[in-house]
């Protein structure tokens, strides 16, 4: 019998699996601080976590900058098998767990959307269905709905051509609201005129703001070149935007769906209800490929298109 090598039946090179979380998240948020958040970690426990895998490996994985981080080639192979390899993993834990995993519902999208749209309305769909359970990945990073078992996604896009498969949930437009506790007793009859108030601005660089473009609406109207007299107010998030919009703090450009919801509440009013801007965006829906065959998603989806049908109109 010939003899058995020394290194047969053991891996030559065995890693240590507890930090492969902590990859997972930090490759797919391109950040420690996020990941150390997601996974209820300090930022440094993620930071010792990658270093010991790159140890392991005898690779760097991530290229730390200023600020930023890249993935090496090397990380981005681990991330791919890593990835599939959690999916599985979770899915599997989840039917050991019982059918209360089979009842869920995963949809992503970005925050804005999740809070000022459909948080507010998602205590409905509970009364009708209380045994499904949803899950929100509120986020604005690309997601691989089959890779990682995501039922439904909701993202903004330039409107134009959809990707496959995707529908259209709305066309966006953009309007100016204010608080009603602001507005004068006499109506505004020029849209310079809203420049007396401090002009609410979503960061452009923010994902969504580049159509949320005051310049781009006072040429629009009309109006011209307007310089504001009680300058401006950025903000990193939309919803930030909203709710300064509803505490008197000035004037917002809000685009669809938030915009019909804001007039239908009472909170914010339109000075000027004719003058709306085409944002240039849209709003689509993206399936997993799967995801109609299984009941609980079909009557989520259901609901969430008769939402949009159902919407306050302006």
């Amino acid at each position: 019998m010939p003899p058995v090598p020394a290194a047969a039946g053991r891996r030559r090179r065995p890693i240590g699996l507890a930090s492969l979380r902590g990859f997972e998240a930090a490759a797919r948020h391109l950040s420690f601080t996020l990941a150390a958040d997601e996974l209820n970690l300090t930022q440094s426990s993620v930071s010792r976590q990658i270093a010991a895998l790159e140890r392991q490996l005898g690779k760097a994985l991530f290229v730390r900058r200023i600020r930023a981080l890249e993935l090496t080639a090397a990380g981005t192979r681990l991330q791919q098998a890593v990835r599939q390899a959690l999916v599985g993993i979770d899915q599997c834990v989840d039917e050991i767990r019982g059918a209360a995993a089979g009842r869920r519902v995963t949809l992503s999208t970005y925050p804005s959307f999740a809070s000022l749209w459909l948080a507010p309305r998602l205590a409905q769909f509970q009364r009708e269905h209380p045994g499904i359970e949803i899950r929100l990945d509120a986020s604005d990073r690309m997601v691989d709905l089959q890779v990682e078992d995501i039922d439904l996604a909701i993202r903004g896009q330039p409107a134009g051509p959809l990707p496959p498969g995707a529908t259209l949930l709305v066309e966006d437009i953009v309007a100016p609201v204010i608080s009603p506790r602001l507005l004068p007793a006499r109506p505004l009859r020029n849209p310079a005129e809203l420049a007396h108030w401090p002009l609410l601005v979503l960061d452009p660089s923010v994902r969504g703001g580049q159509g949320l473009n005051w310049d781009n609406w006072f040429e629009s109207v009309g109006a011209g070149r307007v310089e504001p007299a009680a300058g401006r107010l950025v903000f990193s998030f939309v919803d930030q935007t909203v709710q300064a919009a509803i505490r008197g703090q000035g004037v917002a450009l809000v685009r669809s769906p938030f915009l019909q919801d804001c007039i239908a509440s009472g909170d914010l009013v339109m000075p000027f209800p004719a003058l709306r801007m085409p944002s240039g965006y849209c709003h689509v829906l993206v399936r997993h490929p799967q995801a109609a065959r299984r009941p609980q998603v079909a009557a989520f989806l259901d609901w969430l298109l008769e939402q949009f049908r159902q919407a306050p109109q302006l």
